[in-house]
């Protein structure tokens, strides 16, 4: 599964405040979704099925939207897309991982909903073959030793921020080469796989840790928590202060 067999359509992160009544309309494409709080209702067919708070799987070509309803406001995120495969026979797929490949797979998803594309469908293929890694076992390559000493670095030193021309230079490679790599092998950019990592890690140390939003800024070497909080929010979809109190 490659990035040209996967194309982005659109996404949102809706939230209301009140139980949500959508007029009912076919979804045409393959859809993501993840439920942030509130249930759900979707029909296929002549049977309904339900999503609840902390749902995320994915809804195959044909399902109808129904109704968000629950006492606490409804939020949710989707992202659409074509599949140049049938990637499922079933209607509504519930991811099967857990964290870390549950986190990932969010992260990705507020990416892409965040940058409202997927240039090339790379983020898309690494989306997928989160979900379905049996499918994609027999074909996936195995990860570049140079790549992997770059991920490793990343990984290991989370509050740096690591300049992509001192990553590539640390495995031998050149710039172009080093994204190319982690284009095909990790479905996306090292500037998006860096900032991930950095912002998930400040998630940690926030709820974790018990660290505020200023004291992460600073130790991850933002100039100011404006930058970091507008980083953080374009990373995960959301802004710090939903994981922890400002400060």
């Amino acid at each position: 599964m490659t990035g040209s067999s996967f194309q982005y359509i659109a996404s949102s992160r809706v939230r209301f405040h009140q139980e949500l009544h959508l007029r009912p309309r076919r979804i045409s494409h393959y859809r993501f979704l993840y439920v942030e709080a509130g249930s759900g209702a979707y029909r296929i067919a002549e049977e309904s099925f339900q999503v609840a708070s902390g749902w995320l799987g994915l809804l195959a070509p044909g399902v109808r939207e129904n109704r968000y309803f629950g006492r606490e406001p409804v939020s949710y995120l989707f992202v659409e897309f074509q599949a140049a495969t049938r990637l499922t026979e079933q209607r509504a797929v519930p991811f099967p991982g857990q964290d870390p490949q549950r986190s990932a797979l969010i992260g990705l998803l507020k990416t892409i909903q965040a940058e409202q594309a997927d240039a090339g469908g790379c983020l898309l293929a690494a989306s997928v073959r989160l979900m379905f890694p049996e499918a994609d076992r027999g074909t996936q390559r195995r990860l570049d030793d140079r790549l992997r000493k770059v991920v490793r670095l990343i990984e290991a030193a989370p509050d740096q921020n690591h300049r992509i021309s001192a990553l590539a230079e640390t495995a031998g490679l050149s710039e172009p080469h080093l994204r190319r790599l982690f284009r095909e092998q990790m479905g996306e950019s090292p500037k998006q796989f860096l900032r991930r990592t950095r912002m998930e890690f400040a998630r940690r140390l926030m709820q974790q840790e018990g660290l505020r939003v200023g004291e992460v800024a600073h130790l991850l070497g933002f100039a100011s928590v404006f930058q970091f909080s507008a980083q953080y929010r374009q990373v995960l979809g959301h802004p710090p202060s939903e994981d922890r109190g400002t400060g």
